[in-house]
């Protein structure tokens, strides 16, 4: 399977799991302070590290950051309408966090990518 496969297929997995997460009813799960966030935070830099991977432009990643950003205002507005979940607005900020954080790792990612490929470019034509 190659890389652009693999990241389709976990793209869609992510972000189908994000959906589905934030709208079933919140399973019992041992807590501890701060845990709720953290999975907020670690959905949304998932969504947003595997669907970065297929855009190369830096401006392509930003809005898309931005429409996880906005994914999170909206999946939060409607748990407020949903008996079983709630709205609350520390829950869209911690999904702001995990775009901005996936947004920003993948972006260093690829340009180090991009740059050793150059320089093994480089040397190859060099030999």
């Amino acid at each position: 399977m190659n890389r652009t496969l693999f990241f389709r297929i976990a793209s869609i997995a992510v972000l189908a799991a994000t959906w589905i997460l934030s709208l079933l009813p919140a399973p019992d799960m041992p807590h501890f302070a701060g845990s709720d966030k953290l999975h907020h935070a670690l959905a949304y830099f998932a969504c947003m590290f595997c669907w970065g991977q297929l855009y190369p432009l830096p401006l392509q990643r930003l809005k898309l950051a931005i429409a996880f950003v906005a994914m999170g205002v909206m999946l939060e507005c409607i748990q407020y309408f949903t008996p079983t979940r709630s709205f609350e607005f520390l829950d869209m900020l911690a999904d702001a966090v995990g775009a901005i954080a996936g947004w920003f790792v993948v972006t260093v990612q690829l340009s180090v990518e991009r740059r050793l490929s150059h320089r093994a470019s480089s040397s190859n034509l060099s030999e």
